[in-house]
């Protein structure tokens, strides 16, 4: 079978499978930079929450003395005290306080220190005005990050204890995060993240000739299955008409000819798909039939009739075996009924009837009716029509009768009465349109 398709293989493997890999890649990598991003972030914003808190518990130890008075009068020596501690913010890599309240127990303010050369010192205060106060219990401490201007802030609310470990008053601050700091972070954050994807994009790139190898193999497997498959329906079809003393042909251009009025009426590829399985297995319940009645010369009588009918039943549990063949069941367990309900098994009405089953009752009763059989000579173009349309509404669909009217001569010309290689060169050129169209995509 020719490896026809959407997309040459070449073409999928080298071009569709490429991009597919490369948007897997950036995927991958976005996650990881994302994971990378807010891991890092929270590293960073840890060892900045510590070397604050070690600010704050350094002030404490430094002035115990100040903290042992009781009331802790001396609000001066204790803002002098807060102004020593952050004079020493040059020296501090990771940042600096700017702000600082200290209150006692009772919550009223004692010392204030506020950094005047700090630029957003005003959205600073703005911020801490409209914080509420915490008050936490000895032993513990409270943070939260602040984001001003688009720079990180870290809010510390600690105990202040005397010698007794008694909380005798409460350090309220705002750290500023210095810009080496968030730099190191961003340098940092940009070297893992390119790392991140430098392995992804190497890792996708040792995948990719592995992946190619597998989907060549995949493909090609694929289609030798399909190739299988396919020639084991038509073999079956042959089988079928050797039982019931016809001949290929009759498989062949009744299978043409409902493909081509399922393409008149835009039916979809898995819809014609089906029909075509189904044309080539209509009859296929008819093993089961003995030959007594199967081969009778003679009318069939009534109860011959009901055994005949059976052949349906016997279709339908032969292609139900197989998954590959659930799409013919419409076609082989209704292209008996009569739009009108009169047919079998079923009496199924109208748009009951699967479309596939409607269109295949017209094209099988067409290639009937000017083919030539034992009993009988072709019919012509116009008699043949002429009982087509005296089954309209009743044994046809009106609306496909219709359209096939308007493709029925051109098909009578080009393969009525026909048995030749040319019936087969057609039937193979449909299978290979409507079963490989996307294979080498491995979409079929």
């Amino acid at each position: 079978m020719k490896r026809g398709g959407k997309h040459s293989l070449k073409t999928f493997v080298y071009r569709v499978l490429a991009r597919r890999l490369i948007i897997t890649a950036l995927i991958i990598a976005s996650a990881f930079a994302l994971l990378v991003f807010f891991t890092l972030r929270g590293e960073v914003s840890q060892i900045v929450i510590e070397r604050a808190l070690q600010r704050t518990e350094l002030f404490n130890s430094q002035n115990t003395e100040l903290l042992d008075v009781p009331g802790l009068p001396d609000h001066q020596a204790l803002e002098q005290a807060v102004e020593t501690m952050v004079a020493f913010r040059i020296k501090e890599r990771r940042g600096h306080f700017v702000f600082v309240d200290l209150y006692d127990k009772n919550g009223t303010r004692i010392a204030k220190f506020t950094d005047a050369d700090h630029m957003p010192i005003a959205a600073v205060n703005n911020a801490v005005n409209t914080m509420p106060r915490r008050f936490p219990e000895a032993g513990q401490f409270w943070y939260e990050i602040l984001r001003m201007g688009g720079v990180p802030y870290i809010h510390i609310v600690a105990p202040l204890a005397n010698t007794q470990g008694e909380a005798v008053a409460f350090f309220h601050g705002v750290f500023a995060v210095s810009a080496a700091t968030i730099a190191d972070a961003r340098r940092r954050l940009v070297r893992t993240i390119l790392a991140v994807i430098g392995i992804v994009f190497i890792t996708a790139a040792l995948l990719y000739p592995v992946i190619i190898n597998l989907t060549r193999k995949l493909a090609t497997y694929s289609l030798d299955l399909l190739d299988s498959n396919l020639e084991m329906l038509k073999v079956l079809g042959s089988a079928i008409a050797k039982r019931d003393s016809d001949t290929d042909a009759h498989n062949y251009r009744v299978t043409i000819y409902a493909v081509r009025l399922a393409e008149a009426v835009g039916l979809s590829n898995r819809e014609i798909q089906g029909l075509l399985k189904g044309a080539f297995l209509h009859d296929v319940g008819k093993i089961g039939i003995r030959d007594d009645i199967l081969l009778k010369p003679a009318r069939l009588s009534e109860t011959e009739f009901e055994v005949m009918k059976t052949h349906v039943d016997h279709g339908l549990d032969i292609v139900t075996r197989s998954a590959w063949l659930k799409n013919a069941i419409d076609v082989v367990g209704s292209h008996h009924e009569k739009v009108d309900g009169s047919g079998y098994p079923n009496g199924s009405k109208g748009t009951e009837i699967p479309i596939t089953a409607r269109i295949f009752a017209i094209t099988d009763v067409f290639d009937a009716l000017t083919s030539k059989r034992p009993y009988k000579e072709p019919l012509s173009f116009e008699e043949s029509m002429a009982i087509l349309e005296k089954g309209r509404g009743s044994h046809f669909d009106p609306s496909l009768l219709d359209a096939f009217a308007a493709i029925a001569e051109r098909l009578y010309q080009e393969f009525s009465g026909r048995e030749d290689d040319g019936l087969r060169r057609e039937l193979k050129a449909i299978t290979q349109r409507y079963f490989t169209a996307g294979i080498d995509s491995l979409a079929y």
